[in-house]
């Protein structure tokens, strides 16, 4: 049988403010167990909590983002449950006023919904020690800002969820709202699927899959699940409503727990926190700070900038390289030469000597190394290594092209007695080249090239060669 899959996500995201939700500890992934703890984050008798304003104005951008409406009134309220990484037994979180609500991402011209955006606290991390039989509790994630994008069941498979979250993560990241380091848990990703007979309008049961944590995961977990629930309803038996694990060593989902109904969470307004009040003028200053997302900057690139697709994405691929790249674009015309500089070189510098979150050179300096070719001051083999000197020093392109004797050298009789030497030795070239086989031109340059040197101007030497080889 033929099915339909459908598929809703729930994406929690970290909030990168420098302190926790309800507390002045200090929000930073690791660190020594239980040290970035206070009574409020642990829940000691009589701790309140107070509202960090920051966490509300990151969950605004964060809405505003994805294409959410702003509720001017949103309030909390507490989720009891019961767990040894919970330490009050109840989370703070937002069900009855989410802060943001009916959003959407388009991914290939299809727009997913978004239901909700809430804020809550996350709990703490429960350390296994299967040797000696104990688990331990870390509460220095406790406390620690979320958001929780659910998504309406507009997903059709994995690739498409991976999409979606690539796209939600790429635009958390350029808003500065959320590092989505999915190797620490600063972005995890639930996934809720299930299948139902192809045109069937009844949804079928669905399973949850836990706590995903790489774009990968996610589409093989999906896969998987995919297969596991239609081998089921083909032997004609039911699907269980459970929470599942992905195992990311075998690729298969494990059961964890029944799900029979919907948990209980017993949710009631949190006493101690006053409702969070953001009138229009507020959201539209926010609004207004909100800088470029991937996919505007793309256009820019491609149509106003004329770079190749190819290299405009690669450019995206951090906020930090499109930002440098932005201001090179405001001193020089020669956009796809700066782009092809960018994306071949320097990113092969970059992945052989890493990145630390900012270049030692500036985008002038950059710039000035794009023009030097442009104006024949150097070969592109001159500019290959001023570029690796200029990642590790930083210096002007100048200063290194002196002090390593790169600058063009325009001899022009030494170039042409060089000419008249490679046309004497290759007279079968020449010949070709005459009789109009064109693509022997390039062997030609070559060999002039080889007795002039790396330094000599390769637009002087092309000149040359074609006077030569014209009379």
């Amino acid at each position: 049988m033929k099915y339909d899959v459908v598929i809703g996500l729930e994406i929690h995201a970290e909030l990168s403010t420098q302190s926790k939700i309800f507390c002045e500890c200090a929000q930073q992934f690791g660190g020594e167990p239980n040290t970035r703890c206070c009574p409020k984050c642990v829940a000691l008798p009589g701790a309140l909590p107070v509202l960090n304003q920051a966490a509300i104005k990151y969950a605004v951008i964060a809405g505003l983002c994805l294409n959410c409406h702003i509720n001017e009134y949103s309030a909390f309220d507490r989720k009891n449950y019961f767990y040894p990484d919970l330490p009050k037994a109840y989370q703070i979180s937002q069900f009855y006023f989410p802060i943001c609500e009916n959003g959407f991402v388009e991914i290939n011209g299809k727009k997913i919904r978004i239901n909700r955006i809430h804020l809550e606290e996350d709990a703490g991390k429960l350390i296994h020690d299967d040797i000696q039989g104990i688990s331990l509790a870390d509460y220095n994630r406790s406390s620690v800002p979320l958001i929780e994008i659910v998504t309406e069941p507009d997903i059709t498979s994995g690739e498409e969820a991976r999409a979606f979250t690539e796209e939600v993560v790429a635009r958390l990241r350029y808003a500065g709202v959320c590092d989505a380091k999915m190797e620490e848990g600063s972005l995890r990703c639930d996934v809720n699927i299930s299948l139902k007979p192809k045109g069937a309008k009844e949804f079928g049961t669905r399973a949850e899959i836990k706590n995903l944590n790489s774009f990968k995961s996610i589409v093989r977990a999906v896969d998987y699940e995919i297969k596991r629930q239609s081998d089921i309803l083909d032997r004609g038996a039911k699907v269980k409503q459970e929470t599942r694990r992905f195992n990311d060593s075998n690729g298969k989902t494990v059961s964890m727990r029944s799900k029979e109904e919907a948990d209980d969470y017993r949710y009631f307004p949190d006493p101690d926190i006053p409702a969070v009040l953001i009138d229009k003028t507020k959201i539209l200053e926010i609004k207004e700070s909100i800088p470029a997302m991937p996919a505007e900057r793309k256009k820019i690139y491609v149509e106003d900038y004329g770079i190749p697709e190819a290299d405009a994405d690669l450019i995206l691929t951090q906020k930090e390289y499109s930002d440098f790249f932005n201001e090179t674009a405001k001193y020089l015309d020669n956009y796809r030469g700066a782009a092809s500089l960018f994306v071949v070189e320097l990113f092969r510098i970059i992945n052989d000597k890493g990145y630390e979150g900012e270049f030692k050179f500036s985008p002038e300096q950059f710039v000035k190394l794009v023009k030097m070719l442009d104006e024949d001051k150097i070969t592109k083999a001159a500019q290959k290594k001023i570029l690796w000197l200029m990642f590790d020093s930083g210096k002007d392109p100048e200063i290194i092209a002196k002090e390593n004797n790169l600058l063009t050298v325009r001899d022009v009789e030494g170039v042409q007695e060089a000419v008249r030497a490679a046309i004497e030795t290759n007279s079968k070239a020449v010949s070709q080249y005459r009789e109009g086989v064109e693509k022997v031109f390039g062997f030609l340059m070559g060999q002039v090239m080889r007795q002039v040197g790396k330094s000599a101007s390769p637009d002087l030497v092309r000149e040359e060669l074609l006077k030569a080889l014209k009379g």
